[in-house]
Formats: structure tokens, sequence, C-alpha cells
């Protein structure tokens, strides 16, 4: 079964894409931005064998209506009230967020621990946020100028975005992008997408001026199992941000890192990230399943012994595929006069189809 339908919680009036039916534990997936709901077209289907699904578009943005306010607690009341409606008071769900969406997962994991059996976090942050390094954030809290800059740029604006922290080889297809192009085209979701910046960044901006009190942490996250899910090459939240991540969440959250992806790591390989999902989400997970080497203190230079993060790193994009074995190409000889270093600058660089071995935790948030 796979449906497309409005659905009201709470006065705001969700877009919800489902699949899926079943007795399996039912699944929340939360999209980020630039993105909508769409952005879970190829992993909700495999998702959806044997429970319902759901993927609705986040209130304010895509084809959800709702007007704030859009701090991080309003917006988990919302998410909440869907929940409950759909599902049913007392119900549980497996919760799976990127970006933004992984902001609120986070938030709901927080709010209504009775409510969230798994957590999936992907490119997302919690208590530790790079401002300087994502300088996006800060930028989208400011008044009017960002505003300005969807009017003046229209769909180049999210084609900029999505561009400047996608690492995979492989495009995001047109179609996609043109949706996504087109949702964040309309001014008032424009508008609600700044709010969820400008409620969020604000606070963690005057927390940084002299004789700001120290701010108190959330209640911890009781989940009975977490997830972080991290594209190693993500410019604008570094590995270093999904470590601090683990930290927060406790020993009981395990660490994935894809090389080759950057922050749209759920688009930029489904492949690689689609089976780490259907083996965190499936009901014979295991202790001692999605466990991998464990990062010491002194991998993280700078900072104070933390616990271990419990990292496992999967086989980049390229290598989900399995191609043709390339054919030798004859050894020609170098010219007479070549030097040795000219002849190492004039060799080819073979493409590597296992894991990338020199990817890794990368402290330089």
């Amino acid at each position: 079964m796979s449906q497309t339908r409005t659905v009201t919680a709470a006065g705001t009036h969700f877009l919800v894409r489902e699949e899926g039916a079943g007795d399996g534990t039912p699944v929340l997936l939360l999209h980020g931005v630039p993105e909508t709901s769409r952005m879970w077209r190829d992993v909700q289907p495999a998702l959806a064998v044997g429970r319902r699904v759901l993927a609705p578009d986040l209130p304010g943005l895509g084809g959800s209506a709702y007007d704030g306010p859009y701090d991080v607690p309003s917006l988990v009341a919302q998410l909440v009230a869907l929940i409950e409606g759909e599902l049913g008071a007392g119900s549980s769900v497996d919760v799976v967020g990127h970006d933004w969406g992984g902001v609120l997962a986070l938030g709901l994991a927080e709010a209504r621990p009775d409510l969230v059996r798994r957590l999936c976090v992907a490119n997302a942050p919690y208590r530790e946020v790079p401002l300087l390094r994502a300088a996006h954030i800060p930028f989208f809290a400011l008044p009017a100028i960002p505003e300005l800059l969807f009017r003046l740029g229209g769909p180049r604006v999210v084609a900029q975005m999505v561009k400047l922290a996608w690492r995979s080889a492989a495009p995001l297809d047109p179609e996609v992008q043109a949706e996504y192009a087109a949702a964040y085209g309309d001014p008032q979701r424009v508008a609600a997408m700044l709010g969820y910046y400008r409620a969020a960044a604000r606070p963690k901006l005057a927390a940084l001026l002299p004789g700001a009190p120290e701010p108190v942490p959330g209640p911890q996250v009781k989940v009975d199992r977490t997830l972080v899910l991290w594209g190693a090459l993500d410019p604008v939240l570094p590995i270093a941000t999904g470590q601090s991540v683990v930290r927060d969440l406790g020993p009981r959250c395990a660490m994935v890192t894809v090389p080759g992806a950057g922050h749209f790591v759920i688009e930029e390989a489904t492949d690689v990230v689609l089976p780490v999902l259907l083996e965190f989400l499936g009901d014979d997970l295991q202790g001692d399943d999605l466990q991998g080497d464990d990062l010491q203190g002194d991998d993280l230079p700078g900072e104070a012994a933390p616990e271990p993060v419990t990292q496992v790193q999967v086989a980049p994009v390229l290598a989900v595929k399995t191609p043709a074995a390339p054919k030798e190409k004859p050894v020609r000889k170098p010219a007479a006069g070549t030097t040795p270093a000219k002849q190492s600058r004039a060799k080819k660089v073979q493409p590597k189809t296992g894991p990338d071995k020199g990817a890794g935790p990368a402290a330089d948030a």
C-alpha cells in the first residue's frame, strides 16, 4: 500500500507519504532542508515490508501547512500529535531523521522517550553545533537578508545549497531537485524554513556573548538503541560533529560513516545506507550488531578523553556496484629524456573498488 494524503493533527496539515502495513514497529522518516519527504523515495518501500512507514513533510515545509512557532519543542509537539493520531496513544515508533529531521528526532526522543523505540540520526547536530563551519545557520538567522536571497535567486539557491554539500559522483536526480526548488520557492515555505533556523540559532548566538549564562542541557535521550549515520565528506557538519552526537547519546549508540558521501548521505548513498537501516530497525537486532572498532580518546586531538565511540565504516558509494574488472592497458615505455618525476606525474590513478582506507574520523569542526 502506497499513498500520499493530507493529515490534520494539532492544527497542522501534514502531507504524509505512507507505505506498507503489518505488525512490525512503525517507522517515522523525517527529512532535512532543502528537501521534502520525497528524499525517502528509494528507502521507504524497502523499510515498509511488514510495517507502516510514515514520511511527512515537516511542519510548514513542502506540502505541510503550519504557522509556527518554530522552536524545537513546538515542532516536536506537532509530530507527537501526528504519531498519536495515526497510530494511537501508547504506540511507539522507530524514527530516522536527516539534517533538520534529525534535530527533531532527537527532540522527540528527549520529550517523549515512551514513543521512540529506536532512533537513527543522519548528519544532524545535537548539543554541539559548529556555527563557524556551518555558516548558513547564523546567516539564515539574520532578518530580511535571507528572504531577499531566495526572492532574487529563485531555484538557483536550492540548487547551490545541494551542490555545496553534495559529494557523491552521482548527481541528484534533476526532477527531484526541481521539486525541492519548487517547494522552497514559495515565500511562505521559505519563511517557515528560516523560522526553524532563527528559533534555534539566535539563542545559541546569544549564548556566545560575554556574560551570557551557561546553557542548561536538555534531558538525556533514553532510547533502546541509537545509531548515528554520517556522510564522511560532509563539508558542513564534519565527522567530529557526529562523534559529539554519539558521545551525548551514550554507550548504546553506534556510528556508521559512509566514505564518498557528503551531507545528503541518504540520497547520495542509498545503496549503502539502506542495508544499514534494515539491520538497525530489524526486530532481531542483537547487542553485538553494528559494532566496530572503538575510537579512543587520542583519536580526537585537543579534547579530553571521551567515552569510546563505536564506529563502523561501510564501503564507499562506488563500491556498492560491482563493475567489470578493468582491462589491463599495455605498459608504455617512457620517452627518451623523461625524468622519474615526470613519469610519476604522468601516471594515472586507478579507481578504487574497495573501502576507502583513508577515510575516517576527522576532528576539524
